[in-house]
């Protein structure tokens, strides 16, 4: 029953994510950020150049009625630096759900987190033949 509730709501959240960056982006007010970058941790071979190094993304922003508002990302990039935008999505009546223009843009990630999340969600709570729910062993 614990697997069955904790995989749920993670396919759950997938989807919730993906489609709060989506909304943002079609119906989300946007302001100019002030991003501040650091690399985190050490070089990881296995992966091409550009995207050697993990970056923190720290990013803030005032809203229409001027209150400040941050956010917080991370990105793959390489020993120098990393691409970052300076625009913010985010909802006026809930300014605390924001992301940068890079992650609220509509892109192949987002209807794939969403099917994930479905398929987790439909596994973990499938009925079997008889309308009861199989048992998961745990």
């Amino acid at each position: 029953m614990f697997w069955r509730i904790s995989i749920t709501a993670l396919g759950l959240a997938l989807i919730l994510i993906s489609l709060v960056e989506v909304l943002l982006y079609f119906f989300g007010e946007t302001a100019v950020a002030d991003v501040s970058v650091r690399r985190v941790g050490g070089a990881n071979g296995g992966r091409i150049v550009s995207q050697r190094y993990e970056w923190s993304i720290d990013y803030s922003f005032s809203d229409k009625t001027g209150v400040s508002h941050s956010g917080h990302s991370t990105r793959r990039g390489n020993d120098i630096s990393v691409k970052t935008e300076n625009r913010v999505y985010y909802f006026p009546f809930a300014p605390y759900l924001n992301a940068l223009k890079g992650e609220a843009k509509p892109n192949l990630s987002q209807p794939l987190y969403v099917l994930i999340g479905a398929l987790l969600i439909y596994v973990m709570n499938k009925r079997s033949e008889n309308g009861d729910t199989k048992k998961v062993r745990t």
